[in-house]
């Protein structure tokens, strides 16, 4: 790594960057360094200089949806979290792939646009949000997508939202080699009391959700069944392997109590795919990434 720092000097960066500390379900090893862009310019740059140093790299956001790996990554990080730009446009607002889902409601509000209101408690980066088409209650990110500034192949290109290929929690982005710059999102005007209450609505509906340190729904939802339903007619709820166990309050969420490993989770994860398809027949499929 030595040339590699000199290299990437001018950046910020953090050396051994904890995945633990970072990852919403609190454990992993380590990378031995992340960098920091803070514009589009700086992100795009990074990219390519580790691409042509031959260096593996991995595009982090706020890590929620991910299951990092114990033990030493081979893969150095990109964090998207200084990525934080967002502005006005005619239709709407373009922002950076690091703005929170936070952030860009709070800003959505202050400009009196409406239609990012379902990404209220989703905690996840716009970038992630793009990646895997999030959404909550029959609403999905693809509903206000205008375009997508992107690497793909190597390749910087602007998507139309078709050309983004959403479906059910898929994208283009999930299946060929991207990294997300940022985009341009459609929405409308209003008032903030109408954000407002549509921001309580969606709160509401994620309030029975479960406390304590998760990546979120494990699973996706199988065609006509409900994932968390199938775990509980399995007989998974409080499934426990070392420190973490299957949530007793919704069946698709593994906590982690402390201490949990990587490998312990994965585990965890293959007796329950094994369970429900034994007495369903149903394979279900993670909605989670594995990091390298």
């Amino acid at each position: 790594m030595n040339l590699m720092q000199n290299t990437f000097a001018n950046y910020q960066r953090e050396l051994r960057f904890d995945f633990a500390k970072h990852s919403s379900i609190g454990c992993g090893g380590y990378a031995v360094a992340a960098y920091y862009p803070t514009t589009a310019e700086e992100f795009v740059e990074l990219v390519s200089l580790l691409s042509k140093a031959g260096e593996p790299f991995t595009v982090l956001g706020n890590l929620t949806n991910v299951l990092p790996p114990d033990g030493k990554s081979q893969n150095t990080v990109i964090s998207t979290k200084r990525l934080t730009k967002i502005a006005a446009t005619q239709n709407g607002v373009y922002a950076l792939s690091g703005v929170s889902s936070s952030m860009l409601l709070k800003t959505c509000k202050g400009m009196q646009k409406s239609g990012v209101e379902f990404l209220e408690g989703i905690p996840c980066t716009l970038g992630g949000a793009l990646y895997m088409n999030a959404g909550v209650a029959g609403s999905y990110v693809s509903e206000i997508v205008e375009s997508v500034d992107a690497l793909i192949e190597g390749k910087l290109v602007c998507l139309s939202v078709a050309d983004c290929e959403y479906a059910y929690k898929s994208s283009v982005f999930m299946r060929k080699n991207s990294v997300i710059i940022g985009a341009a999102l459609r929405l409308r005007s209003s008032n903030a009391e109408e954000i407002t209450a549509k921001t309580e609505y969606y709160r509401a509906r994620r309030a029975h959700l479960p406390k304590g340190r998760s990546m979120g729904c494990v699973f996706k939802n199988p065609s006509g069944a409900v994932a968390g339903k199938l775990i509980e007619g399995a007989g998974l709820k409080g499934l426990r392997i070392g420190g973490a166990h299957v949530s007793e309050t919704h069946a698709n969420f593994i906590i982690n109590d402390g201490g949990a490993t990587s490998a312990e989770i994965k585990r965890l994860i293959g007796i329950i795919k094994n369970a429900v398809f034994a007495q369903y027949k149903i394979r279900l499929e993670e909605e989670i990434r594995y990091l390298p």
